[in-house]
């Protein structure tokens, strides 16, 4: 029995301490197309942010909260993938938002790749964003206008 238990916690310990490239999170099969979103605004927020020193500027992973509108939401998740524990360089990030205010767009899935440059700050490199509409007979994301 000690030598399962050990076995088990040396599995657990050397799949947590491996390291690997971020990979973009699974897209749900009722995607149709990504539209792209260029990311100047955002990095422009966070550069303003570091030099206010603003303490989530140096935290990707709150990004979500001090980047996107998320007040009067049904529904928000998002996943965050680092490619280190320690240090990371390479950051995925997929925000998922529902129950928009709006009488077309219902909601959006946005893929956000960041990377850390040499000194230390956080920049998006790319924003892939789909979007779901209200009055679409099939509950698709899609980069097109809603009706």
């Amino acid at each position: 029995m000690k030598k399962t238990s050990y076995l088990i916690i040396l599995l657990l310990i050397s799949t947590a301490c491996t390291t690997k490239t971020p990979k973009t999170p699974k897209t749900p099969s009722n995607v149709t197309s990504w539209g792209i979103i260029e990311p100047d605004i955002l990095n422009k927020k966070i550069q303003l942010a570091y030099k206010a020193n603003l303490e989530w500027a140096a935290k990707p992973e709150l990004y979500v909260f001090n980047l996107f509108e998320l007040s009067g939401l049904k529904k928000v998740s998002y996943e965050y993938n680092a490619d280190s524990i320690e240090g990371p360089k390479n950051i995925t990030i997929k925000i998922i938002r529902d129950g928009f205010l709006d009488d077309s767009v219902r909601g959006d899935i946005q893929h956000l790749k960041l990377n850390k440059d040499n000194k230390g700050i956080w920049q998006i490199l790319t924003i892939n964003r789909t979007i779901r509409c209200w009055r679409r007979e099939k509950p698709i994301y899609s980069s097109e206008a809603c009706p």
